[in-house]
C-alpha cells in the first residue's frame, strides 16, 4: 500500500492544547455545549493539564504522532498506540489556525474526534492533503469549516 501522504510532529503540551481548543470550539459551533470564550480558555487549560499529566505518566519520553493517508483508509498512530479509520467514517472535518479537526461517526466504537497539526504534512502541501480528503471523505457535504 502507498502512503499518499503523511504527517509527522512531537507530541507537546502545546499540540494537546491545540487539539482542545479544537474540540471545544467544535462542541460549540455544533451547538452541543455553548461555550463563552473564556469558559473555553478555562476548560481547554483544564483539560490539557489534565491530559499532559496522564500523558506524562505513560511515557516520560516525548512521543511522536504520525497520520499516513492511504486510498481508502488512514492511520493515526501516536507512540504505541494505533487508530485506523476509514474515509467512509469520517462526517464532518474542521480546522483551526494551526489544527485540522476530523469527527468520525457514531458507529465508531472509540476516538470519534480526531485533531492534527496542520504543519506537519511532509513532501505535500496541506492544500494538496485537504483536497484529496474531500475527494474521498463523501459524508463530509460542507468542506472543511473553519471554526
Amino acid at each position: 500500500m502507498e502512503t499518499k501522504f503523511y504527517m509527522e510532529y512531537r507530541e507537546s503540551k502545546k499540540a494537546v492544547e491545540e487539539m482542545f481548543d479544537a474540540y471545544y470550539k467544535y462542541k460549540n459551533s455544533r451547538r452541543l455545549r455553548f461555550f463563552r470564550a473564556v469558559d473555553i480558555r478555562e476548560k481547554v487549560q483544564e483539560k490539557t493539564e489534565e491530559r499532559w499529566k496522564e500523558i506524562r505518566k505513560i511515557s516520560r519520553r516525548e512521543r511522536t504522532i504520525k497520520a499516513e493517508f492511504f486510498e481508502d483508509h488512514f492511520i493515526c498512530t501516536t507512540g504505541d498506540v494505533i487508530q485506523e479509520y476509514q474515509y467512509s467514517e469520517i462526517e464532518a472535518m474542521f480546522e483551526t489556525d494551526t489544527t485540522l479537526v476530523f469527527v468520525a461517526g457514531k458507529n465508531r466504537k472509540k476516538e470519534s474526534f480526531l485533531g492534527l497539526k496542520k504543519g506537519s504534512v511532509k513532501g505535500r502541501s496541506l492544500a494538496d492533503l485537504k483536497k484529496f480528503l474531500l475527494e474521498r471523505c463523501t459524508k463530509v457535504k460542507k468542506g472543511i469549516e473553519l471554526l
